[in-house]
């Protein structure tokens, strides 16, 4: 926050996600959302969020701190967000905003490995594209097209009735235990580039 290049004034820091509940699984991160006004920042909500995306990102990419193996995974977060969770702790204020309770559940890991397998198995596809095929605009449609899928699972599951729980989620938490999202990242990085370079070509000239 210290670097960026504008004034950021900070709500709040929060724990939250599985860590701050009693689901928690070896595929856990600790979710560090901070927590800011966008409308302090611009008028254009959407680019404030571009903005923080595009930092977050870099700085999750360059940086891997754990916590007793947990991988630390920063997100800004607007003000006012409606953020999905039994569990929410104030790190600043040092209080549960809301406090977990236990409670049995049961969790459909079964299923969620099966989702979290058929996205690793078409981003391998992806990568056969790009390495073998050269097809890079079909390659990069995929890449946005996964991207999209698992976000929109992720959400599916949030809004369901099971939350945290389900297994939408639990995949979600699976591929990004296996860094499928920054593979995504940067398979959309070497398609664009390869799609915009020109090889040598020896015409005996």
């Amino acid at each position: 926050i210290d670097n960026l290049p504008v004034d950021i004034t900070v709500e709040d820091i929060r724990l939250t996600g599985s860590l701050a509940n009693y689901n928690w699984s070896e595929y856990s991160d600790i979710d560090v959302h901070i927590i800011v006004d966008f409308s302090k920042i611009n008028e254009n909500k959407e680019l404030v969020k571009s903005f923080f995306d595009a930092h977050t990102m870099r700085w999750n990419d360059m940086h891997d701190i754990r916590i007793h193996d947990f991988e630390v995974e920063i997100y800004v977060e607007n003000a006012g967000e409606e953020h999905r969770s039994s569990g929410i702790y104030s790190l600043l204020e040092n209080k549960w905003i809301i406090e977990p309770s236990q409670r049995s559940v049961e969790i459909d890991y079964e299923t969620a490995k099966k989702k979290s397998d058929d996205y690793m198995n078409q981003t391998r596809m992806v990568v056969n594209m790009i390495h073998n095929d050269k097809d890079y605009e079909r390659a990069l449609r995929n890449i946005e097209r996964i991207k999209t899928k698992i976000r929109t699972m992720r959400k599916a599951g949030l809004t369901s009735k099971a939350q945290e729980y389900s297994a939408e989620n639990i995949a979600f938490k699976i591929l990004r235990r296996e860094n499928i999202l920054r593979k995504l990242n940067d398979l959309k990085y070497l398609a664009y580039d390869s799609s915009m370079s020109i090889e040598e070509v020896n015409d005996g000239v």
